[in-house]
């Protein structure tokens, strides 16, 4: 009997225990933006990013634009510049708000760009980048010896560089044509594994980083990008959903194909939801690769394509 009642007492003793150790669900108590006053030029496209406090908890967040004519917001927090102007983009999450001062000028050069911290180039003309090459962690640009532009037989074909680049430098970007063969594909392979291994930082504080790119195109078509790790983080820059034979990746921006560059600049810990893992070891692998097609004889241009701290 004894045996038994302490039996019984342990076993309480440990569901108390039990419920005592899981946890709660988590109330938002408020919402932070990593911005609170944005300005840039008319066609941009900047990714605002959230932070719900405290740590750990969930909510949907509900973006808005106090002037539409001005600047639009998607519902990743994505701003898109369309005239010259003022507009304040409000998150909301149950009773909480927070707010950024937007100011739309007129189009820039996005020389901006070139003030952060820590940068992996992987498209980036020689000018810009002795600009910046003090800050430079990994160099990822090809320079077939250990990292090589790769274009998918019978897809792409090269496109015309023609006036100022997306800094104003005369100095060609990467301009390619879609060619016959359905999708069309490129990507930038690294062999060098050291420069790969220093990327680790990148998934281990997603929140200090952003890609960064500045596209043209008078094409009405989606483009895919994708970033190899462990696994791949992909995303769609477009008006709808990439469908590459079934598998959908959705599209985060868009911009205005009116055949002038466009900045858009996304949050890696976009990317890092998208299942992008880099790790040290991981072996050769594609800085980045792309798709785009539907429409043979479309010309995507891209320029200044690099991962940053701002």
């Amino acid at each position: 009997m004894k045996l038994k009642s302490l039996f019984v007492l342990s076993l309480s003793m440990a569901l108390v225990l039990f419920n005592a150790c899981t946890p709660e669900d988590t109330t938002v108590s408020g919402i932070n933006l990593d911005e609170t006053s944005l300005s840039f030029g008319v066609g941009d496209t900047v990714a605002l990013k959230a932070t719900l406090t405290p740590s750990g908890a969930t909510g949907t967040i509900a973006w808005t634009s106090s002037n539409q004519t001005v600047a639009t917001v998607n519902s990743r927090g994505v701003i898109t510049a369309l005239e010259m102007g003022t507009a304040t983009i409000t998150a909301t999450v149950s009773t909480f708000t927070a707010t950024c001062a937007v100011t739309v000028t007129e189009r820039t050069n996005f020389s901006h760009s070139l003030q952060g911290s820590a940068y992996f180039p992987i498209i980036l003309d020689t000018v810009s980048a002795k600009a910046i090459q003090g800050k430079i962690v990994a160099d990822l640009r090809p320079d077939e010896a250990t990292k090589f532009l790769y274009i998918w037989n019978g897809t792409f074909t090269a496109g015309t560089c023609s006036g100022p680049n997306a800094y104003g430098e005369v100095e060609n970007w990467m301009s390619l044509v879609v060619g016959g063969q359905g999708w069309s594909g490129a990507g930038f392979n690294v062999k060098d594994l050291t420069l790969l291994d220093k990327m680790v930082d990148i998934t281990t504080h997603p929140e200090d980083y952003y890609l960064h790119l500045v596209i043209r195109s008078r094409a009405q078509t989606v483009f895919l990008l994708a970033f190899d790790g462990q696994s791949t983080g992909k995303i769609a820059i477009g008006a709808t959903s990439f469908n590459d034979n079934g598998a959908i990746t959705t599209a985060v921006a868009d911009f205005t194909r009116d055949g002038e560059w466009h900045e858009i600049e996304i949050p890696m810990t976009e990317l890092k939801t998208r299942g992008l893992l880099y790790t040290t070891g991981m072996g050769e692998k594609n800085a980045m690769w792309m798709l785009a097609g539907g429409v043979a004889g479309a010309t995507m241009d891209l320029d200044a394509v690099f991962i940053y701290k701002k």
